[in-house]
């Protein structure tokens, strides 16, 4: 208080002029506070805004990415100053549309500034969106166990926040890529995963979008009526969540499963629907999906000149869009309708250009699909060595699928077996442990509960041994278990033959144990004969992938019906069967027209259809004659398959099988495993010939002597015209 200022004359001035001092300091601060609680609800309010608009976009987003992309830029500097989880979203869309609008530089910068503010802050969210990003990249260039690697690490480094877009987007992202390489239980757990997320948000879009991809991974396992099911649900999400880029997904998808189903009229009505939708609201992007889709509709109709003007429209739309992917397919089906149409060299061009953008992404499935359509595409018009390359492609793209299967098999067992024996033995020491703290606190009132003492010592004893027998149980039933799992590992699901793996186990038996060999007199041999079904593919594509394992089935007991017990029979790899047979050496050609004759005799009837059904043999004796000629087991394979294709390039139905060699030097034996049908030619190979049984007659077997040539009047992978 100022020395100068006149007191106050009494109390109750001093009063009246504290309330005045208050009131007046409440009349100035009553309007800031509302102000700032104006601007609060003005700042939740905005923040409402923006995410409502970026839930609206992400629904549009795969459908319009170019104008999405235009529209997110324009939302950044609002989402800059908004919470952390509403600019994450933001972000991460804009991400997604720059690379669907082709711009993969600008998706890598992006990328790149968001790890880095992230790595600073140690925000964990945030590199998992910068990692999201990277990986709908590497997805886009087609590089699919890349993008499926950023998305484990995104999934990962996501697990512990409370941003469920960012968890459903991982797990979305990691159930694609692992589809599309394949990868079925990988992908069946993320995508199981991600319609949990959207589940829990109530977003009908991203239920949709999830039931999409669980559509097509049903297809790809040939589960029809799931598949069916997923497609219908997608479609109906699409349309609640006001998706038209969803609903023609979800069309795309109805028509593929109808494929299966054998129901060409809703095949192709689906997919007539899926482009008016697309072209109603103006979306090139699923009018290109719907194009190429019905390009690949008119292949398998055979209606040639219509697939290539489907195909070349969805090629410029690909064009337009920078879709690489969708190039990619539209190139293959132009290529393949050129094909049909004659003009070979065209069609082989565009096809090849398709086959190398798929080999880059590492796409495996994609690739396996595409080649088998080729080789059976470039054997119809007469490239046969085309052809056969491509084959052999095929055959070893299904080896890598399947031991990729097998070993990651083999890892999720051994990993589960390594938890339950962590656990059992956490358990142990827990009790354990447990047992010596009431030991020692018996031993401190040991004086005075001598008695309880001894009764609780007699308890803990019981109690060991029931977990002692407990444990020992359980050991056995890990026992039998594992012998459980070692027969199912090396046998086919399907027909319960040998498998490869079992095969191959055995040759590398063979090669460490020599003297295990069984003995055998001086007519008897080993026998190795390959054995593949004629036109198997046009079986399934007439008759249905159901009948065409059911096909396979009763092939495998006609071999069995035709071997002894103690022969092995091996499925080697689709429509393809192995067999090691012990037999006498002047009774190996009965064996090979005995096979001939018990497939092909009598049509296989399925239901209340009668399949024709005959296979192509090649086999060749071990050792080799005429002077026993060692034969390593990658020799006798080879031979074997040359010979079978000497069968199948010679109008099929057939066995050609070798029975020796004109000399018993290295340099015949190479010449024969180099080129078995030029080496049969130039007298280096005594080969025979069987016939299997036709409908009117059966032509008998023709052999032939060292001197003579195998029949060249039909060149390799020829035809079968019967």
């Amino acid at each position: 208080m100022r020395a100068d200022r006149p007191l106050p004359p009494d109390s109750m001035t001093t009063d009246r002029n504290d309330l005045l001092a208050g009131l007046f300091r409440w009349a100035w601060r009553t309007p800031l506070i509302a102000l700032l609680a104006s601007f609060a609800m003005s700042a939740a309010s905005a923040n409402d805004e923006l995410v409502h608009r970026a839930l609206e976009i992400e629904a549009a987003l795969y459908g319009y990415p170019q104008s999405a992309m235009l529209e997110l830029e324009g939302l950044v500097p609002r989402a800059d100053v908004a919470p952390k989880d509403a600019r994450r979203f933001v972000y991460s869309l804009y991400g997604q549309a720059i690379v669907l609008a082709g711009k993969a530089p600008a998706a890598a910068e992006l990328a790149d500034r968001l790890e880095a503010e992230a790595t600073k802050t140690q925000d964990l969210p945030g590199l998992a969106t910068a990692r999201l990003i990277r990986s709908a990249i590497e997805s886009s260039a087609g590089d699919a166990a890349k993008s499926a690697a950023l998305a484990r690490e995104a999934r990962t480094l996501a697990k512990d926040s409370d941003d469920a877009f960012l968890q459903y987007w991982a797990a979305l992202a990691l159930g694609t890529s692992a589809r599309t390489r394949g990868q079925s239980e990988e992908a069946l757990a993320a995508l199981h995963e991600a319609l949990s997320s959207a589940d829990t948000a109530g977003n009908a879009y991203r239920r949709s979008s999830v039931l999409y991809q669980f559509s097509v991974l049903h297809l790809a396992l040939k589960q029809g009526q799931e598949s069916l099911a997923a497609s219908l649900a997608a479609y109906e999400n699409a349309k609640a969540a006001k998706s038209v880029y969803a609903m023609a997904n979800a069309k795309m998808a109805e028509s593929a499963v109808m494929e299966l189903l054998q129901q060409p009229s809703r095949e192709l009505a689906a997919m007539q629907e899926a482009l008016a939708i697309a072209r109603k609201a103006h979306s090139q992007v699923a009018e290109g999906r719907a194009l190429v889709n019905l390009a690949d509709i008119s292949l398998r109709r055979k209606q040639f000149g219509e697939a290539l003007n489907f195909a070349r429209q969805a090629l410029a739309l690909a064009q337009a869009t920078s879709d690489a992917r969708l190039a990619a397919a539209s190139k293959a089906n132009m290529g393949f309708s050129l094909l049909g149409l004659g003009r070979i060299a065209e069609g082989k061009r565009l096809t090849d250009e398709a086959v190398a953008y798929y080999e880059r992404t590492g796409a495996t499935a994609n690739i396996v699909e595409l080649i088998d359509e080729y080789g059976s595409d470039l054997e119809r018009v007469g490239d046969y060595q085309g052809a056969l390359a491509l084959y052999h492609r095929e055959k070893t793209l299904k080896e890598e699928i399947a031991q990729e299967t097998e070993l990651r098999a083999l890892v999720e067992l051994q990993e589960k077996y390594e938890s339950e024996k962590r656990n059992r033995e956490i358990s142990l020491l827990n009790r354990e442990n447990r047992l010596k703290t009431a030991e020692l606190a018996n031993r401190e009132l040991e004086q005075r509960v001598w008695w309880s003492l001894a009764g609780l010592f007699a308890l803990s004893f019981i109690v060991v041994a029931v977990l002692y027998r407990k444990l020992r149980v359980t050991n056995q039933l890990l026992g039998q278990k594992n012998a459980e799992l070692g027969i199912q590992s090396t046998r086919d699901p399907l027909t319960g033959l040998y498998n490869r793996r079992y095969f191959q186990n055995f040759i590398t038996a063979e090669h460490a144990h020599p003297e295990r060999r069984r003995q055998e007199d001086d007519r008897t041999v080993r026998a190795l004969l390959l054995i593949d079904i004629d036109h198997f593919k046009e079986t399934n594509d007439r008759f249905g992938h159901a009948l065409g394992d059911a096909v396979l089935v009763e092939v495998a007991r006609r071999l069995r019906d035709s071997l002894r017990e103690t022969d092995r029979i091996v499925r080697w790899g689709g429509e393809e069967f192995l067999v090691l047979a012990t037999i006498d050496a002047d009774r190996l050609d009965e064996l090979a027209t005995r096979i001939l004759h018990r497939i092909s005799a009598e049509p296989i009837i399925l239901l209340d259809k009668r399949i024709r059904t005959t296979a192509s043999v090649g086999y060749v004796p071990i050792p080799l004659p005429p002077s026993d000629i060692p034969l390593p087991w990658d020799s006798a394979i080879g031979l074997v398959d040359m010979a079978l294709y000497m069968a199948k390039g010679n109008g099929r139905n057939r066995a050609y099988g070798i029975r020796r060699l004109a000399h018993s030097n290295p340099e015949t034996l190479a010449a024969a495993e180099r080129d078995l049908e030029h080496a049969s030619k130039a007298g280096l190979v005594e080969m025979h010939v069987a016939y299997g049984p036709y409908p009117a007659s059966d032509k008998q077997v023709e052999q032939f002597s060292s001197n003579s040539q195998v029949p060249a009047a039909r060149p390799l992978l020829a035809a079968n015209s019967r």
